[in-house]
């Protein structure tokens, strides 16, 4: 925990992030610019070694601590979790500590809604705080109703980043263009991909996935399933390839945001699922092709004309990556929290 004389006190502003993604020194958007003069500080849970869920508490008791001194002096503070585990051991400590500072819950979303008693138990240890960020509009209304938080507490704002690092060259044993490329872990339907190239035995497929998104499923000779690659060189292989699947699992699945906007950062294809979670982003700037959830006729016919109209597809791709440096920019973040911070 922090004393007193550890604290920077350069500054009259504090953000202080509780995350279980990121390492100690990982300051959010403080190397972005258009923010006021603040500093900034990492609580995570990657700190610590043994149970997730025990460092979680650690960490977001840590951030109340440091919160709490730093408010006592004088500073303006924010307490900014990331996801909804820490949204609430961070709005738990807060509460026994009595940290009288505001938390926003951003990057609010969830792969699968808790159901039942964790649904309820959700709802009681959300309760206080401030104000929480989505990536769509579909997640506003949907968390709202679920976990009953007043609609004007919920601000939709896009995913924003800048375009993934890609590698020079990809590392041998990736299958040689051309061919389609499937990326992510998250709600995603790799047993459409893997029926689509068994209708399609002519072209090749390579999936980049975690273990479980792909566990239990039997993938044809023409399919390359690589696990758990670094970025760059994630992206070295969908650059190189025709263009991009993104297959999700319902109409409701809310993921695939980050795959979807880097994937247009970098001028790449791509045939997506028509879910409520992207409709925002698909409206914005387009895609290739859209497929309904499941389809597994409108997925092969999707991933033919890939291969059919490569050159149509990229040039395409290619055209809107200036409207998605728009669209992704990380100004839109950090607009939003100067205008938090003005009104601290």
């Amino acid at each position: 925990m922090h004393n007193p004389s550890e604290l920077n006190t350069s500054t009259t502003c504090s953000i202080i992030s509780t995350t279980a993604l990121m390492p100690p020194d990982w300051r959010f958007l403080q190397d972005e610019g258009n923010l006021p003069d603040a500093s900034w500080s990492t609580h995570t849970s990657q700190a610590f070694a043994g149970l997730e869920r025990i460092n979680r508490m650690r960490a977001s008791m840590d951030a109340a601590v440091e919160a709490r001194l730093r408010s006592r002096d004088g500073e303006k503070v924010l307490l900014v979790s990331h996801l909804p585990n820490m949204a609430i051991a961070t709005n738990m400590s807060r509460k026994m500590l009595r940290t009288k500072v505001p938390q926003i819950a951003f990057s609010f979303n969830f792969t699968t809604l808790p159901k039942n008693s964790f649904r309820y138990l959700y709802r009681l240890s959300l309760r206080g705080i401030d104000e929480f960020v989505v990536f769509s509009s579909f997640e506003r209304d949907l968390y709202a109703d679920w976990f009953g938080i007043p609609s004007d507490k919920i601000r939709f704002i896009k995913w924003a980043m800048n375009a993934p690092s890609v590698a020079p060259s990809a590392v041998g044993g990736t299958t040689q263009p051309p061919y389609l490329c499937s990326i992510g872990g998250e709600a995603r339907d790799y047993r459409l991909i893997a029926e689509t190239m068994r209708r399609l035995p002519q072209y090749r497929a390579v999936i980049i996935a975690r273990p479980y998104s792909v566990a239990g499923i039997e993938f044809p000779d023409n399919v390359d399933v690589r696990l758990n690659l670094p970025g760059p060189e994630t992206w070295r292989i969908a650059m190189d390839s025709v263009g991009m699947a993104l297959p999700l699992l319902t109409r409701s699945t809310a993921c695939g945001h980050i795959t979807f906007a880097a994937g247009q950062l970098l001028g790449i294809p791509m045939v997506v699922t028509d879910t409520l979670g992207l409709a925002d982003y698909i409206s914005d700037v387009g895609v290739f092709r859209t497929v309904e959830p499941g389809h597994i006729d409108a997925m092969v016919s999707a991933v033919e004309a890939l291969f059919a109209e490569t050159d149509q597809a990229r040039n395409e791709a290619s055209a809107i990556r200036s409207v998605a440096e728009r669209t992704y920019s990380l100004s839109h973040w950090t607009t939003y929290f100067t205008s938090v911070l003005k009104g601290l």
